[in-house]
């Protein structure tokens, strides 16, 4: 019962995480305010961005493990929040690669 509310909340915390951005990155004024954000500290931004890829990888890695040894549930969540991490990092990726206007 617990695995199943763990997962469901997992899906939910991806949806969510994925209509969040879809819906912000609409929006011009926050797309600038998260570009002069991350260009008025490149060093910080860029490190951050690249420890968040690493812990998306080792929660999904974690996640796989989990499936492959009987725990599916559990690791099909953990997939759940490494894709969260992941779908922030590639706004994070789109929002530094688009020229600052």
């Amino acid at each position: 019962m617990a695995a199943t509310g763990l997962l469901t909340t997992s899906v939910a915390i991806l949806v969510g995480t994925v209509a969040l951005f879809v819906w912000r990155a609409r929006n011009p004024v926050w797309v600038r305010d998260a570009q002069l954000t991350q260009n008025a500290s490149p060093v910080t931004s860029v490190l951050l961005l690249a420890l968040g890829v690493l812990v998306a990888a080792v929660v999904l890695a974690f996640g796989i493990i989990l499936i492959r040894t009987g725990h599916s549930v559990v690791g099909w969540a953990m997939v759940c929040l490494a894709a969260a991490r992941l779908v922030h990092a590639s706004v994070a990726v789109w929002i530094r690669r688009r020229p600052l206007s």
